[in-house]
């Protein structure tokens, strides 16, 4: 009987596992622009994509759903989440509210060098951006990694694991918004309200560290919806 369980869960890792290589294959796809939103594929064509087998791939969909990142319709099959004024309305509104009282315990906990080397990066990046001018796809992806980088450590700071798994979730609707719709003419705007929080952290202010974090979600929301 021991044995029996122990075949079955041997039998059961290999499967669990490529379910998990189905979901982080479907979304590295989706954020090198493979996939794009609104767009149906089967499930055949996804197996195909991802090189899974189709038993994980609709384990891993199940879990895609339940994130919102698809939708899974009968008779006409899987559809990327598309991006509309709700879901990026939605997505921000959750993102400010979650970044926002991190950022004030960050204030209270991350060191001076930390602080200083935030500012580093971003002001070397937003110089090499050159005023949107410069579209050298590596720069735009290092971009993108400081952008990215400091609101992963901003929440990180709290040490809340149910906090992060959601901001994580959230921000792969950030990354589909901005990846799929908005020019990186905007980057260095972006930066540019980046060195203002920094500025508002070095001085230790949680309030002004807090308004200057919120002003910049309502700048990203507003160029996500084009205006």
């Amino acid at each position: 009987m021991r044995a029996a369980a122990s075949d079955r869960a041997k039998k059961a890792k290999p499967r669990s596992l490529m379910r998990e290589v189905a979901y982080e294959r479907f979304k590295a796809e989706l954020f090198k622009r493979n996939l794009a939103p609104g767009q149906f594929v089967s499930q055949g064509e996804l197996c195909e994509l991802l090189d899974v087998p189709l038993g994980p791939t609709r384990e891993a969909l199940k879990r895609l759903e339940a994130e919102n990142l698809v939708r899974l319709i009968p008779q006409r099959g899987i559809q990327i989440t598309d991006i509309g004024v709700t879901l990026i309305h939605e997505a921000f509104q959750f993102r400010t509210i979650l970044e926002v009282a991190a950022v004030r315990h960050f204030v209270t906990v991350a060191d001076d060098a930390t602080l200083g080397e935030l500012e580093r990066i971003t002001t070397d990046v937003l110089k090499r951006l050159d005023g949107g001018s410069n579209a050298d796809p590596r720069l735009l992806d290092a971009a993108l990694s400081v952008d990215w980088g400091m609101h992963d450590m901003i929440v990180e700071s709290v040490g809340n694991r149910i906090m992060m798994t959601a901001h994580r979730q959230n921000f792969d609707k950030i990354k589909m918004i901005r990846l799929h719709g908005r020019s990186p003419r905007y980057l260095p705007l972006a930066m540019e309200e980046h060195l203002g929080v920094i500025a508002a952290m070095k001085a230790r202010d949680p309030d002004k560290a807090a308004a200057a974090i919120e002003h910049h979600m309502r700048c990203a929301e507003r160029r996500a919806l084009g205006m």
